[in-house]
């Protein structure tokens, strides 16, 4: 009797951790669904990775690059991906110089491994609008090194006084003048230099469709400033202040650049 009363034990323990171990296993198949239909029902406010863009410049690394995809982003959906904003609405469209969005943790790469490229796909939505990108940024208002994108006029850059001026381009292109209401795609470098000079260098299209001629000749850099840059050693964060502008997605990853001085 007591062997039998064993054997249904143990069939039956048997029976509940077989049980168990399926319900586990279910309920991790389904929590694993529930995070990626999450994640593909909002294509429009996530975080995803894209190709490294291959360097010739023997101190870049070639990491895949990540992609912040925030048209839909409401406030909520800024915080899930880590990014603060204030007074965007949804879109992500800003109404005056305070309307700024900002990474809540450092994400710019280490300058002796040549800096970072931020690729940003922007609209100016009236002829008054700016968008400034900051990066290497601290405090707040941030500060750092910054491009300011001008409706009708020609880009901008902060200059080590922290005063705006115009950039300069290559002898071979001309300087891109931005139109309202269209929609632009810059592949933007804060480069760094082995010898420790700082570029900003700037192109007024993806950075996919950049040629080797186009990335391997200051000659075809449509933005383009070589001196007076700031130094890109008081912060890591990055940041946007969308006067009149809207963003639709921004991407982190090494320069394009292959040539320095």
């Amino acid at each position: 009797m007591f062997k039998n009363l064993l054997s249904i034990s143990l069939l039956s323990l048997a029976t509940f951790n077989c049980t168990m171990a399926k319900n586990t296993e279910t309920n991790n198949a389904s929590n694993l669904l529930s995070l990626l239909v999450a994640t593909n029902t909002n294509p429009g406010c996530s975080i995803s990775s894209t190709t490294a863009i291959t360097s010739n410049l023997t101190q870049v690394e070639n990491k895949q690059r990540t992609k912040y995809s925030i048209s839909a982003c409401d406030e909520s959906g800024f915080s899930n991906l880590d990014l603060t904003q204030v007074d965007v609405t949804k879109g992500a469209t800003g109404n005056s110089s305070n309307s700024v969005i900002t990474t809540n943790k450092d994400v710019m790469l280490a300058t002796n491994k040549g800096g970072t490229n931020i690729e940003v796909s922007f609209v100016l939505n009236s002829s008054a609008s700016t968008l400034d990108v900051i990066a290497y940024g601290t405090g707040s208002p941030m500060s750092g090194p910054t491009y300011r994108f001008i409706a009708g006029a020609q880009t901008q850059y902060k200059n080590a006084s922290g005063v705006f001026g115009n950039t300069g381009k290559g002898g071979s292109v001309s300087a891109p003048i931005p139109s309202v209401g269209t929609n632009y795609t810059f592949c933007l470098d804060f480069q760094s230099t082995a010898g420790g000079s700082r570029f900003l260098n700037g192109f007024n299209k993806p950075c996919s469709e950049l040629t080797d001629t186009e990335r391997g000749s200051m000659s075809y850099y449509p933005i383009m400033q070589m001196m007076n840059v700031p130094v890109y050693t008081n912060g890591n964060r990055l940041g946007f202040v969308l006067n009149g502008a809207t963003i639709t997605s921004f991407t982190i990853g090494s320069i394009v650049s292959n040539t320095e001085m």
